[in-house]
């Protein structure tokens, strides 16, 4: 039980660490939002944070069009996929 809240707890660390980046450039990237089914695919694009507003800035492509989409920082989880 103690490892699994040490795990936890170092998994938050490392998120609220990245977190910090202002910008990920360039790339692929599948991006998970709590509540929601599936993943939005942003594809050779960037991902913009504003922690200090405390939400990720994204355009994925919907339904055949780029799509701005804004997600909290702490239900959204990015996946660099290349």
């Amino acid at each position: 039980m103690v490892a699994v809240a040490l795990l936890l707890s170092g998994c938050d660390f490392i998120n609220r660490s990245s977190r910090t980046m202002d910008t990920m450039l360039g790339g692929d990237y599948e991006v998970h939002i709590q509540g929601f089914d599936k993943p939005f695919q942003v594809v050779n694009d960037k991902i913009t944070s504003q922690p200090d507003k405390g939400y990720y800035i994204f355009y994925p492509t919907i339904a055949g069009e780029k799509t701005l989409v804004q997600s909290p920082i702490n239900l959204t989880t990015i996946i660099k996929k290349d």
